[in-house]
């Protein structure tokens, strides 16, 4: 497999581990819930939201011809950071609180989640390095071809070649 695979594969197991715990941090039931409880809907279709929500963006990153220029690079890079740093703290928060729910100690609850938001770290970073110039390349407009200027006919001997109109 190339790099590049690897770095899909990280992706998708990254992002399947993150959206499977923040599922699954939802049915959690809170202190002094009642026995049926249940999540509401809402709040697990918003835990889903985040890991899937950064993919995107990473695929945006990676795939769009950005122009050259300060406002694109803020546009590319500021606005995924932007996703990347609310979905690492909110992935974050919830797979520590799954670790911590099913009893795991103080140090696996901190440093676990950590291994999850350091493979999708990597894996984008790895796409992004692995994709093809013509994908980051400025949108620029060819270069026009100029044709040069003919040179002048010189006289042969003081003769003007023979075809040549004076």
């Amino acid at each position: 497999m190339t790099g590049r695979t690897w770095a899909y594969a990280g992706t998708v197991l990254g992002g399947t581990a993150s959206l499977a715990a923040n599922v699954a941090h939802c049915y959690v039931p809170p202190i002094g819930a009642s026995l049926g409880w249940r999540p509401e809907t809402g709040a697990v279709v918003a835990a889903m939201f985040w890991p899937i929500a950064l993919f995107v963006a990473v695929e945006i990153l990676i795939r769009t011809q950005w122009p050259t220029g300060a406002w694109w690079r803020l546009a590319r890079y500021g606005g995924l950071l932007i996703v990347a740093l609310v979905a690492a703290v909110v992935s974050y928060r919830h797979l520590s609180g799954l670790i911590r729910h099913y009893g795991e100690d103080d140090l696996t609850s901190v440093f676990g989640p950590a291994a999850v938001d350091g493979l999708m770290v990597m894996a984008a970073a790895a796409l992004l390095a692995s994709s093809t110039p013509s994908r980051t390349a400025p949108l620029t407009e060819p270069e026009p071809v100029v044709e040069p200027e003919p040179l002048p006919l010189k006289a042969i001997n003081g003769a003007i070649p023979s075809g040549v109109v004076r």
